[in-house]
């Protein structure tokens, strides 16, 4: 697992590397840091990347990887249009034609490491080598080898080094894209430019050994190197017998020897002498040498020349590389010096001053990164020494960055105007110790330079060795100019001393007419050069003549922090300095710092200004008087304006900033504005009501119009107070933190002053803040809930119109109507919210041996607010429900309707709304204790003035809100009160007790009509109805029965009585049923006594039909009652039993009885 994830960490490397390697997406200098970090990533010691196979040809490649190679397909549009590191290596210029890309040379030295150097100590395979050395012709031609060996081009040249050892790689191991065998390339498939060619022929023979000159010619089958097998190594032995003292190659390397080069320069040169005697190029050496065409310089010049020839000519690889032999050898000896440090302080193997060179720019902003880190850390650490020491290290690097043109300026070597090479005509020594001794010690520095002093003597030892050793070459020198000059004495004609008097002639003449032509230049001579040295040294002060004007610059654009950073400058100039000029300059950049300070005391007295911008000119403010400016005697201007002196008089509250420290002036001058405000929003307030009332209040056609102005005006004043409060709160606690933060810097320096420890920023809020901040919170609070009267609750303090009218007094104490307290109680809440997140940032103002018990600061301002705002929200509650309990009563009085959906709306719009509900929930139960109330009393009302029907649907809106409806009711109402079990319960009671009524009221109604309609009316007729006729009597009784079940049925359904336990519907048939049977009852009883044998008989027939079919329905009384009353006629019609056998009545009469009322079974039937 752990490698797959280093593996997708590499993908993810190589993707952002391809991604940025396009010329198109960024600049050189941002392809060079992604090709660092890139190497960065890969050689990380102590992990080894892991890659997946893919990833490679997408490296090297970019878009023209195989599609075949990727993992994902979708990757082939993804990575569209990407450069591999291949196309980076030969990425043309835009705007040189024949050269490269800058970044160009980055990438080869890349893909070198990548091949040859990563992993070269590991016995692991390099899978960049492995993939590399698979790729055809055709893509290595992505690199440009033709432009990399050809390096004439400077730094757009690319690197030849890099590219010839890539060449040889690819030459000595290339295999086919299977990687199963070896495939050798030509040279010519890899570099097309005979050019090109003959440079990479010359580095060959030059810097490789002769193994891989070997292994290359074997892999080339005998090709090119087949020209190098001469009889060089012969001649090389041949030479080191006649000087065997000389010593190896190797010896001539060493870059502290500065002789071996000359040495190594007089091996050669006897070689090419030897070499061209050999050729018939130059005669033999024969004696001493007589005539300048003999001398040993004349044949060394023209073995130069026959050599260099044979180079232009290039008749063979041979002679090209002996035309470049030399120049690439000095070159080499060159580049050894050059690299290493000077001073030999740095003896690390892999550092090279070029470098340095070249990444200039991202060592001297690495450099101002460090050093900006350290005053970090020695200001968390307290230590002002160190603050001071790095703040001049660091301020003494950007006078040197600017000196130089900036970081852009150095980002271009070839636009450099200093440079860290000893050798190079602009090399600047305080650049040199800059980058490369900025953290050696004075003592190593001087170390250094006496070792490179004692060096330098040693090399003027070796060359008074090198004399000595050569001492009879330059006695045969001598010898042969004696000889030319008794040459030159025997040739006729004019000799050598007169020739030589005739040119002293000449050359006074000369000079007498030089100097009389040039006599007013050699006599301005001195003066100019005074103006040099006045122009030198102006340029040397030029950042310190600089400071005012670019101080006025800076003041101008309000950028204070520059323009004490440029101040910074002119403290090098001493109070004992003698040159005017400076003293000049710096009491003028002394004045633009005064009106720095002005500038910055008018700023901190303003209201208008941002936090930001506030807290920013308090720390300028700070840094401004750290620097100890001396400041100028008060003068006539001051008395008209006091501000010049720091003393600002706002709302009659006089301060004088210069008394504190920056950040506690500001918080005083900030304070002032508060209360200012405070009081202006009071003022005007009570203005509009008395402004409004004497307007309107006389006029009878506007009438009360001037009640509701006043009000409107006193939602528009808390919305006001609110405002300013959101507004100042946050500004003056960020004040008051930051002069909190300066009071512990200060006592951790010891530099408060008396005056200033004496006065806190915790003294300036309980003085200067707290007072006006509870005025404004309770004139919020007066204006949104009026004078609150109550009995228990604490009257609100009048803010104003303590004076006004009786009217007006009374109206501004009143509450606020129901739409206008809403606004202002989302205000108040808005208020007590910004309150609590201030109450924490004022807590740590207090001091830290303040209790950790004593409340904030602005906890009142909280409480009193808090209280207003549950006031505003029960309020709320009172007339939501007020309005709900109207509204459901009217619809329960006019169309008989429990409307409870009004009121879990009203619950789940209050939810909603109020931001206190625990502090509501006595008024959220009391007002749904109302609605139901008010509901029931409506449905009563409702069936007042109508009959059993109005009964039965205040019964079945009672059944149905005790069955569902109110459990609806109970659960908006959960978030409002934890009571929810005892509201249900009194609700549930309410309704109950209400059900209750209306079905007893039914049942009284419908027994007491039943009653009316038992008459047994054949009883008192002398004749007897016919006796295939259902009696009246009965019929009527059971057409009862049958009507009131289709009433309840229509009107509560299937519904149970949660009372009984039963339905509705049953209750009201039992109780008909009852009524019935005692009505016959009663009748039959009334005539017991005039009752015939005949009619007893009839009677005993129909009471036991009567049993039969209303069994269900009796209840335990009137199944007593019609028992003894069948005895009773039973007995009067002389039976024993209760029926007659098989007489022409008995059991026939009942089942007559049956047939006739068999409809009325049925619909007393399930």
């Amino acid at each position: 697992m752990a490698e797959e994830k280093n593996a997708d960490r590499s993908s993810i490397e190589i993707k952002q590397l391809v991604r940025k390697l396009h010329p198109d997406k960024g600049n050189h200098k941002d392809r060079i840091r992604r090709l660092n970090r890139f190497r960065n990533y890969i050689s990380n010691k102590g992990t080894t990347p892991e890659f997946y196979d893919d990833d490679i040809p997408l490296l090297f490649l970019g878009s023209a990887a195989p599609a075949a190679s990727l993992d994902d397909p979708d990757d082939v549009e993804i990575l569209a249009g990407l450069y591999g590191l291949l196309q980076a290596c030969g990425t043309p210029s835009g705007e040189h034609d024949g050269t490269l890309k800058r970044s160009a040379r980055h990438a080869m030295t890349l893909l070198k490491w990548l091949l040859l150097d990563w992993n070269k100590n590991s016995d692991a395979p390099n899978p960049f080598k492995t993939s590399f050395l698979c790729l055809n012709p055709q893509q290595y031609q992505y690199m440009g080898l033709d432009f990399h060996c050809d390096d004439r081009k400077g730094d757009r040249g690319g690197a030849k080094e890099e590219a010839c050892q890539v060449i040889v790689l690819i030459l000595t191991e290339h295999r086919s894209e299977d990687g199963e065998k070896a495939q050798p390339l030509m040279m010519e498939e890899l570099i097309t430019r005979p050019i090109a060619q003959q440079e990479f022929e010359i580095w060959l023979a030059n810097s490789t050994s002769a193994s891989v000159q070997e292994k290359l010619r074997r892999a080339l089958g005998g090709g090119v190197q087949e020209d190098y097998d001469d009889d060089s190594d012969a001649a090389e032995s041949d030479h080191e017998k006649d000087d065997g003292s000389e010593g190896s190659d190797q010896d001539y390397g060493d870059s502290d020897d500065i002789m071996a080069a000359f040495r190594k320069r007089q091996k050669n040169l006897r070689k090419e002498l030897k070499q061209a005697e050999g050729r018939g190029e130059i005669r033999a050496k024969q004696g001493v040498a007589a005539r300048w065409e003999d001398s040993q310089l004349a044949r060394e010049q023209r073995a130069w020349a026959a050599s260099a020839n044979r180079a232009g000519q290039h008749q063979s690889v041979r002679d090209s590389q002996d035309a470049a032999q030399e120049a690439a050898e000095r070159e080499e000896v060159r580049d050894k010096l050059v690299g290493k440090d000077p001073l030999g302080l740095i003896n690390d193997q892999e550092f090279d001053l070029r470098q340095v060179e070249l990444n200039m720019a991202e060592q001297m902003e690495q450099a101002l990164h460090d050093l900006q880190e350290e005053i970090q850390k020695a200001e968390s650490a307290g230590s002002e020494e160190l603050v001071r020491t790095a703040a001049a290290q660091k301020e003494s690097l950007e006078a040197l960055v600017e000196r130089m043109g900036g970081l852009e300026m150095m980002e271009n070597p070839q636009n450099a105007t200093h440079s860290v090479l000893p050798s190079h005509p602009k090399f600047d020594p305080l650049l040199f110790l800059t980058l490369v001794h900025r953290k050696t010690s004075y003592d190593a520095l001087m170390g250094s330079m006496g070792r490179l002093s004692s060096k330098t003597e040693n090399q003027a030892e070796q060359l008074q060795n090198l004399v000595r050793e050569n001492f009879p070459l330059f006695v045969r020198c001598a010898e042969g100019f004696e000889e030319f000059r008794r040459n030159s004495e025997n040739e006729v004609g004019m000799g050598v001393h007169e020739r030589i008097g005739k040119l002293e002639a000449i050359a006074e003449s000369c000079a007498f007419q030089a100097k009389k032509s040039f006599k007013p230049l050699l006599d301005n001579t001195s003066e100019v050069r005074k103006v040099q040295s006045a122009i030198s040294v102006l340029h040397r002060v030029a950042p310190i003549l600089q400071v005012p004007s670019l101080m006025r610059q800076h003041l101008e654009n309000r950028r204070y922090s520059q323009a004490l950073k440029t101040f910074r400058r002119v403290l090098v100039v001493g109070d004992n300095c003698q040159i005017a000029l400076l003293n000049h300059v710096k009491k003028q950049a002394e004045q633009c710092v005064l009106e720095a300070r002005r500038d910055l005391e008018l700023r901190l007295a303003q209201d208008t200004v941002s936090i930001d911008d506030l807290m920013g000119g308090i720390r300028d403010l700070s840094d401004l008087l750290e620097l100890d400016v001396p400041t100028l005697p008060p003068s006539s201007e001051s008395d008209l304006d006091p501000t010049l002196d720091g003393c600002f008089d706002i709302g009659g509250t006089k301060i004088q900033v210069r008394d504190y420290h920056p950040a506690l002036s500001c918080l005083l001058l900030q304070a002032a504005y508060f209360s200012q405000g405070v009081k202006q929003v009071i003022n005007n307030t009570d203005d509009a009501c008395q402004r409004i009332f004497a307007d309107d209040s006389d006029d009878a056609k506007k009438g009360n119009q001037w009640k509701y102005d006043v009000l409107d005006a006193r939602v528009v004043a808390t919305m006001k107070a609110v405002t300013l409060a959101r507004r100042w709160l946050p500004r003056l606690l960020a004040v008051a933190q930051a002069a909190r933060e300066e009071e512990k810097r200060r006592a951790a320096k010891g530099r408060n002053s008396t005056k200033t420890a004496n006065m806190t920023a915790l003294d300036v809020f309980v003085r200067d803040i707290s007072p006006p901040l509870k005025n404004l919170v309770e004139h919020a609070t007066f204006c949104a809930i009026g004078s609150n009267t109550r009995s228990g609750a604490k009257d609100v303090r009048m803010t104003f119109g303590q004076s006004a009218n009786e009217k007006l007094h009374a109206l501004i104490r009143s509450p606020l109507p129901p739409s206008q307290s809403t606004k202002v109680g989302k205000e108040l809440a808005d208020l007590v919210t910004l309150l609590s997140e201030s109450s924490g940032s004022a807590r740590a103002l207090q001091n830290n041996t303040t209790s950790v018990f004593t409340l904030s600061l602005l906890d009142d301002c909280k409480s009193l607010g808090d209280s207003a705002v549950v006031t505003i929200e029960k309020r709320r509650c009172i007339y939501a429900f007020d309005v709900c309990a109207r509204a459901c009563s009217n619809r329960a009085s006019g169309s008989g309707k429990f409307d409870t959906d009004t009121l879990s709306q009203c619950l789940k719009n209050l939810s909603e709304q109020l931001s206190r509900p625990d502090q509501c929930a006595s008024e959220v139960e009391k007002g749904c204790e109302l609605v139901i109330r008010r509901c029931c009393e409506g449905l009563a009302s409702y069936v007042r003035d109508r009959g059993d029907a109005a009964r039965l649907i205040a019964v079945a809106e009672c059944a149905d809100v005790l069955a569902d409806r109110l459990d609806d009711v109970v659960r908006e109402s959960m978030p409002l009160t934890p009571n929810t079990d005892t509201l249900q319960e009194v609700m549930r009671e309410e309704i109950t007790g209400l059900e209750n009524v209306m079905f007893d009221e039914y049942l009284d109604s419908i027994k007491h009509t039943v009653s009316k309609s038992v008459k047994v009316g054949w009883l008192d007729k002398e004749e007897e109805d016919k006796e295939d006729a259902f009696p009246a009597y009965l019929s009527a009784s059971l057409l009862a029965i049958v009507r009131c079940r289709a009433q309840v049925e229509q009107a509560v359904g299937e519904k149970i009585r949660k009372a009984a336990n039963l339905q509705y519907q049953h209750l009201a048939m039992k109780t008909v049923a009852n009524g019935v049977i005692e009505g016959i009852c009663d009748e039959i009883s009334k005539r017991r006594m005039k009752l015939r044998v005949r009619q007893a008989d009839r009677l005993a027939n129909e009471l036991d039909f009567l049993r039969s079919t209303l069994k269900k329905f009796l209840g335990e009384e009137a199944r007593e009652l019609l028992a003894s009353t069948l005895h009773m006629v039973s007995s009067k019609a002389g039976r024993g039993r209760d029926y007659q056998g098989d007489g022409p009545d008995g059991l026939a009469g009942i089942e007559e009885l049956e047939r006739l009322g068999r409809v009325y079974v049925l619909c007393l039937g399930d």
